[in-house]
């Protein structure tokens, strides 16, 4: 669900609302059961941080949360870049 809501979010808003945008998905699984997501999208239209959380960045916030997980957003000018710890 979670790539379901970025992927929503860069259809409507980041890399994937232009033709020449893309999105790297990036994943490791450390020997300790962490898993490692890295999202980084770029070649988008300007990106910046929005000024409050939406219902979809909540409801993240919450199911990796739940998973005893982290996340963090990198807004940056090329496009957003979100990282996610879980343990597995």
């Amino acid at each position: 669900m979670t790539l379901h809501e970025l992927a929503t979010n860069a259809a409507k808003y980041g890399a994937l609302a232009v033709l020449d945008g893309e999105v790297e998905l990036k994943w490791s699984h450390d020997a300790d059961g962490r898993l490692h997501l890295r999202w980084t999208e770029s070649s988008g239209p300007k990106v910046r941080e929005p000024t409050h959380k939406g219902f979809g960045g909540r409801i993240i916030e919450q199911m990796i949360a739940q998973r005893s997980g982290k996340m963090h957003f990198d807004w940056r000018a090329e496009g957003l870049v979100c990282e996610i710890i879980l343990q597995v």
